[in-house]
């Protein structure tokens, strides 16, 4: 039996780090999901080193986050 693809994103983004005192965990999953969805369809797994990175970065809520200077 296969895991369901909200389960398959969880498993992924646990096994990279995401916690839920960590990370914004829905954000993550809306991101993942867009990362894998569209384009190559990659399973979440699959997704680079690299794009793991951007988006727990992007996700993170236990660092200060920087206002944005324009």
């Amino acid at each position: 039996m296969y895991p369901d693809r909200l389960s398959a994103i969880a498993s992924a983004a646990y096994n990279r780090g995401a916690r839920a005192a960590t990370h914004n965990l829905g954000g993550l999953h809306a991101d993942i999901h867009h990362a894998t969805k569209f384009g190559q369809r990659l399973a979440p797994e699959q997704l680079d080193t690299r794009t793991w990175e951007c988006l727990l970065g992007k996700h993170r809520t236990d660092e200060p986050i920087q206002p944005l200077q324009l």
